[in-house]
């Protein structure tokens, strides 16, 4: 019986000393994921701080108005271009029917 007892305490240290190993193999494993994931993590953090900046630079007006006279061709609005809502019809003429509406009505179809 104690031959039996023997053998069966030597399988269940066996048992637990696999076990041991394939957890600390597991964690080991788990370990290595995490920092992975923790490096993906500031890597985004850094991105993120990096496009804050740009955002800031670019959203500046003064940058703003440069683009858009150096490279867009653009100038501030001169005095003589604004016009009051009466006087709209005189500066750009009648307002028109939509083309459906036209069309109702006897009108051409735009092509």
């Amino acid at each position: 019986m104690s031959k039996l007892a023997f053998g069966f305490g030597i399988a269940v240290i066996a048992l637990l000393v696999i076990s041991l190993y394939r957890a600390k193999s597991g964690a080991k494993g788990a370990a290595a994921e995490i920092a992975a994931v923790e490096a993906a993590i500031e890597d985004a953090h850094r991105e993120k701080t990096l496009l804050e900046a740009e955002f800031a630079h670019l959203s500046r007006r003064e940058w703003i108005e440069e683009y858009a006279r150096t490279r867009l061709g653009m100038e501030p609005a001169r005095a003589e271009q604004f016009a009051r809502e009466t006087d709209l019809d005189s500066v750009i003429g009648p307002p028109s029917l939509p083309a459906d509406d036209r069309v109702a009505r006897g009108g051409e179809a735009p092509r």
